[in-house]
């Protein structure tokens, strides 16, 4: 199985939204979050918004995607459909990303999300540093992970 990342476009809008609701939706931490469920439920299209984007495909299937700033190397989004996790997919896009991106990039991570945060350790990530901020209407805490090239 060969993870092949392409250039996103608007066109990938619609598969992206469903990438992040089969994604967030069957996350461990999902439940952590019961205020934010509207967000994980939302499978509508997600548009670039003047981001760069990425798709991830295994045998012409998008699986996952990245939408990221070239110029900040900041991903924003990061999702991989569940059947797909543990493949490659996700190292895939992160190094793909890095490597449009320059030296070093960056992404944030709510703190409950403990998974992902180990996921990003892994591949070299640090934490630098954390806020609190309010997401649907609740105050979270998030994380700024940065890895060098």
């Amino acid at each position: 199985m060969t993870v092949v990342i392409r250039d996103g476009t608007a066109r990938d809008d619609a598969v992206c939204g469903r990438i992040v609701g089969a994604a967030a939706g069957s996350s461990i931490y999902a439940d952590r979050l019961p205020h934010a469920r509207g967000l994980f439920e939302d499978v509508s299209a997600l548009a670039l918004d003047g981001k760069l984007r990425l798709i991830a495909e295994i045998d012409g299937q998008p699986v996952g995607f990245a939408d990221y700033t070239a110029a900040k190397g900041h991903i924003k989004y990061l999702f991989v459909l569940p059947g797909a996790q543990g493949s490659g997919v996700g190292s895939a896009l992160v190094d793909a990303v890095q490597a449009r991106s320059g030296d070093a990039i960056s992404v944030h991570v709510l703190a409950v999300n403990d998974v992902g945060i180990l996921w990003y350790l892994r591949r070299g990530f640090k934490v630098v540093d954390g806020w609190a901020e309010a997401l649907e209407g609740v105050t979270a805490a998030w994380l700024r992970l940065t890895r060098a090239r």
